[in-house]
Parts: C-alpha cells; sequence; structure tokens
C-alpha cells in the first residue's frame, strides 16, 4: 500500500470516476472534515504531474469547498493511496457501490467501461459479488446511444424506457424509438411491431426449435419474464404453424371426419356453434378396466376416511373421480353418421395447444352439380363484410332502377301471402327500420358506390306529414316510382353473418343481385386495408388469380404488410373480386320468366 501526503492543489478528479452525477450532502461533509480532519485516504493514480482522485470523489470536493470558503489552503495536505491507473475504473466503482447510492446510468456506463477495457462479465460478476445474468443485462444497457445514457443520468428516462430500448441493437433505431414516446410500453410496440411475441399461443403452438431449424431468429428481451421475447419472422412462425395445423387436420380426416374446419385463431362464430358429444364407446381394454378397479377402491377408501358428508369437497376423492371419467371419455368416440352430419372444428387454443371441437352442421352449401363447396379461404366476418359491401352495391343499383324495386316488392308479398313462404326467405326486409350496411371505412377506400343512406332522406323530405296519403297519389308517376325504388333498395339486406348457414334468403338475394345489373368490380377495387385482414396464402392465392402465378412467387417472400400493400396496387384495375362479392346468376333468367296471360 503506498500513502503519501499530497497538496490538494495537486488532486484532480479522474474522468475514469463513475460518479458523473453531481453527490449529494457535500456541505455536510466538508464541515465533518473541518471538525475532525481527514478520516480516510483518497484513491488516485499519478499522471502528468498530478493526482488523479478515483475513489473519494465526495471528499475531494469536500476539500474543494472547504479552500473556496478559505478554510484551508490550496497548499492543505492530503492522504492519499497511490494505485495504479489501470485498477482505476473498478476502484472507483467498488468505493462508490459501497457507499452512496450510484446513479444507475453512472453504474451502467462503469461495467461498460469495465468490460471495453478487457473484462469479461465473469470477471465483473465475480469482482462485485452479482450474478453474471445481471452483469449481462447492464452490459446490455450500457451499449445504448450516448444520448439516451445522457437522458437517463439526467432522469429524463426511467429505467423501464431505458430496458425497452434495448430490444433493438441500432443506435439510431434507438433514438427513433424514443422520439415515439418515453413510456417503456410505447417504445417495446414500436420496436416490436412486426415481430410475435414467444409467449403467444401461434409461437408456444410451432415451438422454439421449429421455429429455429427454419431459419428463424429472435430478439431477446433480457427484462422480462424468463424466456421471454420476440419472433423476428411472423410470417415464418404463420407458415410454420399452417404446415404443422395441417398435419393434423390430416389426422382428423383419416378418422374419418370428412369436414374438417382448421383455422389458426379461434374462429369468430365459435360461440354459436352447436357443439356434438360423442354417441360411440367402444369396449373397455383389460388395463382400462383395472385401472379403473384401482381407482375406484381408492374412492372408497377415502371416502370411509373422510366420510360422505365431505366427500364432494375433498380434493383427493375430486382426482379419482376425474380420472376415471377421463378413462370413460377415452372410449366415447364419434360415430359414423356423426362425422356425416357434422365437423371438425380445430384452431390454436391457449398456452399453444390444438383445440378439437366437433360441431352439428346443418344443411352445407353445394354446388350446382350436388359437390360439397369447398372450405372457403375467408374467415366468416371477412365473408360477412364482404356480403355487406355486395349489399350496398346491390342496392345503389336497385335505387336507380324503380321497375326492379317494384318486381322485387311483389315478389317478397306475393311469397308470403299466395305461397305461405315466412319472411325470412325473403333478403327484403319489409319493417320500419331500413338496413344500413355499416362497413368500415378502410374497407370501401376508392370505392364508388353511393350509399342509399346518404341520400334517401333528400326525396323522403318532400313528402309531407300530414296529409302525406294525398301528397303521394297526386306524385307523378316517375317520382313515385323512384321513391318507392329508394326505400325498397334500403330495405335489402344480402348480408352473409358470421356463424350462419346459407339459405333460401341468401339464393334469392342472388337473383336480385344479378338481375340488378350492378358490376361490383367497377364499384369496388380490393384496398391495402382488406389484404392486412387475410392470411398470407389467401393475398397469395388472390395474387395468381388476379395476376399471375409468378407475381405470387415474386412475392412470397414479402412480410405480411409489404405482401398486403403489394396485392392491392397489383391487383387494381383488373376487375378481381373475391368469391363473397362476385354476382353470377343462380338460375336462368329466361327460363324462369312467364307472363300474367302464361300463369293464368
Amino acid at each position: 500500500m503506498n500513502i503519501q501526503i499530497v497538496k490538494l492543489s495537486q488532486l484532480c478528479l479522474s474522468p475514469f470516476n463513475v460518479r458523473k452525477g453531481k453527490p449529494l450532502g457535500i456541505d455536510q461533509l466538508a464541515a465533518d472534515i473541518a471538525t475532525r480532519g481527514q478520516l480516510q485516504n483518497l484513491v488516485v493514480y499519478a499522471e502528468d504531474g498530478k493526482f488523479h482522485v478515483v475513489a473519494g470523489g465526495r471528499r475531494y470536493r469536500a476539500f474543494k469547498t472547504l479552500a473556496k470558503a478559505k478554510t484551508i489552503t490550496s497548499g492543505h495536505p492530503v492522504s492519499v493511496e497511490v494505485r495504479n491507473k489501470a485498477d482505476a475504473i473498478e476502484l472507483s466503482l467498488a468505493e462508490n457501490a459501497q457507499r452512496e447510492a450510484l446513479h444507475s446510468a453512472d453504474a451502467v456506463r462503469a461495467y461498460g467501461a469495465l468490460h471495453a477495457g478487457g473484462k469479461t462479465p465473469e470477471d465483473i460478476a465475480a469482482s462485485f459479488g452479482v450474478s453474471v445474468s445481471y452483469v449481462k443485462k447492464v452490459l446490455r444497457l450500457s451499449a445504448l446511444h450516448p444520448a439516451i445514457l445522457g437522458a437517463f443520468a439526467k432522469d429524463e428516462i426511467g429505467m423501464d424506457a431505458a430496458q425497452a430500448l434495448t430490444l433493438t441493437d441500432d443506435p439510431e433505431r434507438q433514438v427513433l424509438a424514443l422520439k415515439q414516446g418515453r413510456s417503456a410500453h410505447g417504445i417495446r410496440r414500436f420496436l416490436t411491431s412486426a415481430k410475435m411475441e414467444t409467449d403467444s399461443a401461434l409461437f408456444a403452438f410451432v415451438g422454439l426449435d421449429a421455429y429455429l431449424d427454419a431459419g428463424g431468429s429472435i430478439t431477446t428481451d433480457m427484462f422480462a419474464d424468463a424466456g421471454a421475447g420476440y419472433a423476428n419472422d411472423p410470417a415464418l412462425v404463420e407458415r410454420l404453424a399452417s404446415v404443422k395445423l395441417a398435419e393434423i387436420e390430416s389426422d382428423y380426416k383419416a378418422q374419418g371426419w370428412s369436414d374438417v374446419r382448421a383455422s389458426l385463431m379461434q374462429p369468430d362464430y365459435f360461440y354459436n356453434v352447436t357443439r356434438m358429444r360423442a354417441e360411440g364407446e367402444r369396449a373397455a381394454t383389460p388395463e382400462e378396466t383395472a385401472e379403473q378397479d384401482r381407482l375406484t377402491e381408492a374412492m372408497t377408501a377415502r371416502l370411509a376416511e373422510v366420510g360422505s358428508s365431505d366427500a364432494w369437497g375433498d380434493d383427493v376423492i375430486c382426482d379419482l373421480r376425474n380420472a376415471v371419467r377421463a378413462i370413460e371419455n377415452g372410449r366415447a368416440y364419434f360415430t359414423e353418421a356423426q362425422q356425416a352430419s357434422g365437423a371438425m372444428m380445430l384452431f390454436v387454443g391457449q398456452g399453444g395447444t390444438v383445440e378439437a371441437v366437433a360441431i352439428q352442421t346443418k344443411r352445407e352449401r353445394v354446388k350446382s352439380d350436388g359437390v360439397p363447396a369447398e372450405r372457403s379461404d375467408y374467415s366468416g366476418a371477412m365473408i360477412e363484410t364482404l356480403t355487406k359491401i355486395k349489399t350496398l352495391g346491390v342496392q345503389e343499383a336497385i335505387a336507380n332502377n324503380p321497375a326492379l324495386a317494384l318486381d322485387i316488392l311483389i315478389d317478397c308479398l306475393c311469397g308470403q301471402i299466395a305461397h305461405g313462404q315466412p319472411s325470412y326467405h325473403h333478403p327484403l326486409s319489409l319493417r320500419v327500420d331500413a338496413f344500413n350496411a355499416d362497413v368500415d371505412p378502410a374497407l370501401m377506400f376508392g370505392s364508388s358506390i353511393n350509399p342509399v343512406a346518404a341520400w334517401r332522406d333528400h326525396y323522403l323530405s318532400a313528402v309531407p306529414t300530414i296529409g302525406r296519403f294525398e301528397a303521394i297519389r297526386a306524385m307523378d308517376a316517375d317520382d313515385k316510382a323512384q321513391l318507392l325504388a329508394i326505400m325498397v333498395a334500403g330495405m335489402v339486406d344480402g348480408v352473409e353473418r358470421s356463424g350462419t348457414v346459407r339459405g333460401a334468403r341468401n339464393d334469392q338475394f342472388d337473383r336480385i343481385a344479378y338481375a340488378s345489373g350492378v358490376d361490383m368490380a367497377a364499384k369496388w377495387s380490393a384496398p391495402e386495408a382488406f389484404f392486412a385482414k387475410l392470411t398470407k396464402p389467401t393475398m397469395l392465392k388472390a395474387l395468381t388469380e388476379a395476376v399471375s402465378a409468378d407475381a405470387a412467387t415474386n412475392c412470397a417472400n414479402m412480410k405480411k404488410g409489404q405482401l398486403a400493400a403489394a396485392c392491392a396496387a397489383r391487383t387494381a384495375g383488373r376487375g378481381w373480386l373475391p368469391p363473397a362479392l362476385r354476382i353470377a346468376p343462380s338460375v336462368s333468367i329466361e327460363d324462369s320468366a312467364l307472363t300474367i296471360d302464361e300463369a293464368a
């Protein structure tokens, strides 16, 4: 140990002193030194004729305060311990860590400087009695952009925000993220907007090993719960999940289910389905019988122990009863008749497990040749939205075709009065409140459809409240017909709602839509917001239909957001429509036409 006495004027603060923030209590410490004298050596290293203080900065500042107050002179003797410069940073950190709490930013910088000087995380951890994982977290913070560390040191951002900024190694992106807001939540959302959380159900379903084996990479959130982070390629996760789910779908088809409805997410109509309970039951195997007998004996013994009054609240009996029920459920199976009349719904549930739910289905939609229709590429919610858009287009066409509107009205009335058809077999809603299809404006971007509700009031305002019947009778025939057309158009409802099965009502709407002559491709072109709601395989299928297979291949590796924009740009002006927007005749108009004389 090299202890020397030097003059106060020979001392200066070392740039390696880890404490950069302004220390507190200097005046009090100066008063204590003036009263009791110097109780502890300063730690210094010699360089360029000066002694640089690396430990004892508060005491040095206290001496300077006394000198400024002329309590002591610049030649005042100060006891110092002279050490090697190479040890300066570690000595400073150790000394400050054991005294007044360092600002977190100062400690972060010091750890970073030690690491830059060649010390490994293991070396630093051993020196200060902390875990290696803790050191690695601090070093991650030390790599932040200098401006961010400066803001941290000035308490302009908190520790949570600084930790969130470590989600990217790009210093410029760190600064950009900080400009979006200083909350940790906002920063994480900005930096991970194009990533997928590794604790999400879909990622858990795929599995970390499968994702990494397929070339995926992970951004680790060192400050989150153990193992948490973000998958940098969500499209890869979705692709792997689709492949894995397709294999499970094939297994169920091999079991005899002709209708297997697999989707990566729980369908929107899940809570509207009718579940099916297995009606078949196979004979128990000898092993199952033996295990069931064992469980029953254990339940009997436990019941004798706790008494019948406490049996239902006993955890042991409850577990034994559930084990017996599990054996019984394992013997149940769905019969061939059930498989023919129902469907197996598969989707990825919470925790990444596949939920398999057998549902009872009603009449399924079939093609004209009687072959069951293929499973739709679009979700029930998307079909509902698209048929809303089609309804808007058909309504507009009807509103401009008074003769057709009259035909629709007469058809609906005749169906109910002459033929006894229920009102729900016809898409015309004969009710006081008109039907207005409410569609997200983003999905109507660029559409030329003029919603009837927007201009119906103008025509209705011409009808007086008092003397309305007389006023209608006095109307010009053309005005009366136009008014009727507008009112009828506003009541037409062709929406296929999520979770429902197409029926006579939808078929009749198809006839009306065809008769209206509306050109949906001229009225609506799929915007980016539409494609953004689809899966990548469905977007690529649309590109193939609208442009070419080569166009789909060229875009296959795009991220989902980029692909949505490309689909909107490349399908524009090509007349492509998703199936739910297409209009085609369901019966021959010529074959079904007849005159009043013929009917008589």
